[in-house]
């Protein structure tokens, strides 16, 4: 029963107690999680319907997941870029040159050798959110981003998201509780 229009470029923060089904939802609008009835509509097409390539409609939404799930044998560069050259087949060149912008933006410039596990949950967080902007996405689906954050790394977070939004004009739906 959950009606709900998100406007381009807007930032949409779902609020609720854990088990309320914020997760689930966040989750169908780009079909990690199948609907059970209902419509979702972007970019003016049903992305529910079968007929729709869902994996083509999902390179226009980056995810933020609350757990990180960064690749542990993997650098904070290779991290970045491992979608837009295996998925979107970007030259590595390329996909590097926009993982150091995406490094800038988020103010980890220096961390682009290291690995995941030599990093704080801030940081994690910001690669993830590094790695899920390397596709250009229209919308950003942000799952419990700051959730196993300190206050002070919440803020610097929630700070970076508006930032993203204003800069890169990108579309946010958050979720927390």
């Amino acid at each position: 029963g959950i009606n709900e229009h998100i406007k381009k470029g807007e930032v949409v923060v779902i609020i609720g107690p854990s088990g309320s089904g914020k997760s689930t939802f966040l989750r169908c609008l780009n079909l990690l999680e199948e609907p059970t009835s209902g419509e979702i509509i972007f970019e003016g097409k049903n992305i529910t319907d079968k007929k729709i390539d869902i994996n083509k409609t999902r390179e226009k939404m980056g995810m933020v997941f609350q757990h990180f799930n960064l690749f542990p044998h993997k650098t904070v560069l290779e991290n970045i870029t491992l979608a837009p050259i295996k998925v979107k087949g970007v030259k590595v060149e390329d996909a590097n040159k926009k993982a150091i912008e995406l490094l800038k933006l988020i103010g980890l410039e220096d961390k682009k050798d290291a690995y995941p596990a030599s990093l704080s949950g801030g940081q994690k967080q910001r690669v993830g959110i590094a790695r899920a902007l390397a596709n250009n996405p229209k919308i950003l689906l942000c799952d419990e981003a700051t959730s196993a954050l300190d206050p002070d790394t919440t803020k610097s977070i929630l700070d970076l998201l508006l930032e993203i939004n204003r800069k890169l004009e990108i579309t946010i739906v958050m979720i927390t509780h």
